[in-house]
């Protein structure tokens, strides 16, 4: 994952009465990928310093009329983070609209006259940017409206529609289709997984679809399948029923199911390979091998709400014990080994605040903005400076100011060289 350490996104999904509810959180929205991951976890090819502090004020601020973030008011919720550039969707002029992070200007805006509804945020990959919009076509005399998703891919650079692929959401309900709201769940060089279902409590089963990135065609469609997570060869999802599957990307073929018993479930993506699930049942997180939904590392009574991949090998995920304390435990995502915690009683380290994670390095909050080592835990400084960003790349640290409803803008003190 590149460009971003951000937290994951959670997708909810509620046992009784085989109803599906929809917890709108946080996605991976990175440069590389949503859901796409560099093969086996390793380093990137070009790996810079991760910034190491922050100056007092922002270098600039920008807003938007995006939608509204999740509880845990993220920036991913709202923007893809890229090198010099973020994407964020447009509710008022319906679109995407690139904003320069040097200094807060609109790059480019891009429009869909017939898009509608958006939710979280589009997904970067490679030089692309691409998003997913409800559609309606609105009947006359007898025939009703027709809804929709339009998956639409754009340079990154430029804004300029690479292809447009429309995907009939009709089939699900008569009139329900049209409170569906779509997302692109993942992105990757090869594949898009976009997921169309409706906020709240619905007898009416989610629609997901895997595309081609580079040319648009739809590999295939299923009308009861809520995509979580995309992978290599894999895509994770969760059916009306509540039962976890994995769906090949080539062919759709279903790989694997599970029953967690998770009760009121939630499902992201941690980092490359790895499911993240957790409920409302007895017994602890779990990280499902994506390939074959086999468990990976179960934690038992400590709960993990959330999970920030650091790029590289490690993700950190945060929660809180049996006991109800703060928790941090980080885990090499090629192993599924928990290589460090907080807290540590014989150390006398409590667990901080965890905002993100970027090449090696972990952003936190105790008594103030610090950073700490991924693959050991150690504190590496805690002079960063006055805010723990939540999202991050080589060169800026990103914080959403959610009284402004605007993203607060750092560039990274050290990052002088970065052009």
């Amino acid at each position: 994952m590149k460009f971003m350490g951000s937290a994951n996104g959670r997708n909810a999904v509620r046992r009784p009465l085989r109803l599906v509810s929809v917890v709108l959180g946080v996605l991976f929205a990175v440069a590389a990928c949503g859901g796409g991951h560099p093969a086996g976890g390793g380093r990137a090819a070009d790996p810079k310093a991760p910034p190491e502090s922050f100056p007092q004020d922002p270098s600039t601020t920008f807003q938007g009329d995006w939608p509204s973030p999740g509880a845990e008011r993220d920036p991913a919720d709202v923007v893809a983070l890229g090198a010099h550039l973020a994407y964020a969707y447009d509710r008022d002029d319906v679109g995407i609209t690139a904003f320069r992070l040097d200094n807060g200007d609109i790059a480019w805006h891009t429009s869909l006259p017939e898009g509608g509804s958006v939710a979280q945020a589009p997904r970067l990959t490679g030089n692309t940017v691409i998003g997913a919009f409800a559609t309606t076509e609105t009947g006359a005399g007898t025939y009703a409206d027709r809804h929709g998703v339009s998956v639409v891919a754009m340079e990154a650079g430029t804004g300029k529609t690479l292809w447009t692929r429309e995907i009939a959401t009709d089939s699900v309900s008569d009139n329900e289709a049209g409170a569906a709201v779509p997302h692109v769940v993942g992105a990757d060089a090869r594949h898009v997984l976009v997921a169309s279902y409706e906020q709240g409590y619905s007898d009416t089963p989610p629609l997901s679809a895997l595309l081609d990135t580079r040319t648009g065609r739809v590999i295939w469609t299923d009308a009861d399948f809520k995509g979580v997570d995309l992978e290599e060869s894999v895509a994770v999802g969760v059916r009306h029923d509540g039962d976890f599957v994995g769906k090949s990307t080539s062919d759709g073929g279903q790989q694997w199911k599970r029953d967690l018993r998770l009760g009121e479930a939630t499902a992201s993506d941690p980092g490359p390979g790895l499911t993240f699930a957790d409920g409302t049942a007895a017994g602890g997180t779990l990280l499902i091998d994506a390939a074959t939904g086999a468990t990976r590392l179960d934690s038992d009574d400590t709960s993990l709400l959330d999970c920030h991949y650091d790029g590289w090998n490690t993700t950190i995920c945060a929660g809180a014990d049996g006991s109800g304390h703060a928790a941090v435990w980080a885990v090499d995502v090629r192993t599924s080994d928990v290589v460090w915690r907080l807290p540590d009683a014989s150390t006398n380290r409590v667990a901080p605040e965890i905002t993100s994670a970027w090449h090696g390095v972990v952003y936190a909050q105790a008594d103030q903005a610090m950073t700490l080592d991924t693959r050991t835990g150690r504190d590496l400084r805690t002079d960063i400076g006055p805010v723990s960003p939540t999202m991050v790349n080589d060169g800026y640290g990103l914080v959403y100011d959610d009284s402004a409803r605007a993203i607060d803008v750092y560039r990274a003190v050290d990052a002088s060289a970065f052009g």
